[in-house]
C-alpha cells in the first residue's frame, strides 16, 4: 500500500537526517561532464558529486586537501533540462536537480531541486529561485537577488514555509557597494567566502568574518586544467550550528544556485 502524503514527508526527511545529519559540512565537486561540448561554445549538463567535509579541509582559504578530495562520495546530482534552452538562455533556463543515494549516477532519488524559468539576476523579485521537494511535499526555497541598485554584490535569500531564515551574501566593504577583499591571501579573488546572516540583525551566524569555521559557503579552487578548459567548480559548505538533515538540503540547494546565477554566469562572460 502506498504511503500516505505526511509518512512519505516523514520518510524523506528521515533518509535526509540518516545521509545528512552528522555531516558539519559538505564539499560539492562539480565534474567536467560534457568538457568537449563547452570548448565548442555549449553548454553541458552540469553534474555533481557530494563528500562530506570539515572546516579543517581548506587550506590557504581557497584548496581543499587531498584527503577531503578523496573521500567518499554520498550523493550525485544531476541537471534536468532543455538542450536548445541551456544554450541559447543559459542565465534563465528552467531546470531540475535530481539527486540520488550514492556517489555515481543510478541510485534512488533522494531530493530534487527545482528552478523555474525567471530573468537573469537583477534587482528585481523575478530573479533566479531553487525549491528542494521531498515526498509528500515539503519544501525550502532559496533566491538570489541584488540588493538595490547600483550594488554589484549578489545576495541570497533562504526560507521554509515562507519563513525567512537566512541572508547569505560576501563581507562587504565601501558602504555596500562591494565585496571585501584582501589581495594579500587571495580574498575576493581567488575565493569569496559567502557567510550566513541573521535577517533581523544583520549579524554574521556562528563565528565572524575571515574565521574558516565560520558558516559559509565558498569556491574552491578546481585545479588549473578545470579552471581554464571547463565551467565546472568546487565549492565548500560550513553548516550553521544545529540543523537539521532538511535544511542542510535547501543549503545545498543554494550552493547549486550560487553556481547558475553567479559564477557559470562569470565565466560565460569571460569566454569560458
Amino acid at each position: 500500500m502506498q504511503a500516505k502524503p505526511q509518512q512519505q514527508s516523514m520518510l524523506g526527511a528521515g533518509k535526509l537526517n540518516q545521509i545528512l545529519g552528522d555531516k558539519r559540512g559538505l564539499l560539492v565537486k562539480q565534474t567536467p561532464r560534457g568538457w568537449l561540448l563547452e570548448l565548442m561554445g555549449c553548454t553541458a549538463k552540469s553534474e555533481y558529486k557530494i563528500s562530506g567535509m570539515n572546516p579543517g579541509d581548506i587550506q590557504d582559504g581557497y584548496k581543499i586537501s587531498e584527503t577531503a578530495m578523496n573521500k567518499q562520495n554520498i550523493l550525485y546530482a544531476l541537471e534536468e533540462s532543455n538542450c536548445l534552452i541551456r544554450n541559447f538562455a543559459a542565465e534563465s533556463r528552467p531546470m531540475t536537480v535530481v539527486v540520488t543515494d550514492g556517489g555515481e549516477a543510478g541510485g534512488a532519488e533522494v531530493m530534487r531541486f527545482v528552478k523555474p524559468a525567471t530573468f537573469p539576476l537583477c534587482s528585481c523579485n523575478c530573479c533566479p529561485l531553487m525549491s528542494v521537494e521531498l515526498p509528500g511535499g515539503q519544501k525550502a526555497e532559496s533566491q538570489v537577488y541584488i540588493d538595490f541598485p547600483g550594488c554589484l554584490i549578489p545576495h541570497f535569500k533562504y526560507q521554509e514555509n515562507d519563513e525567512h531564515i537566512y541572508n547569505v551574501h560576501p563581507e562587504k566593504c565601501c558602504g555596500g557597494f562591494c565585496i571585501s577583499t584582501n589581495i594579500c591571501w587571495g580574498k575576493g579573488t581567488l575565493y569569496i567566502p559567502f557567510y550566513f546572516h541573521d535577517p533581523n540583525t544583520k549579524a554574521v551566524i556562528g563565528g565572524e568574518y575571515d574565521d574558516p569555521s565560520t558558516p559559509q559557503i565558498r569556491k574552491l579552487w578546481a585545479g588549473l586544467a578545470m579552471e581554464c578548459c571547463t565551467t565546472a567548480d568546487n565549492f565548500a559548505i560550513t553548516f550553521p550550528p544545529g540543523v537539521d538533515g532538511l535544511r542542510k538540503a535547501g543549503l545545498l540547494g543554494l550552493t547549486f544556485l550560487l553556481d547558475f546565477a553567479v559564477f557559470e554566469k562569470k565565466k560565460d562572460s569571460n569566454g569560458n
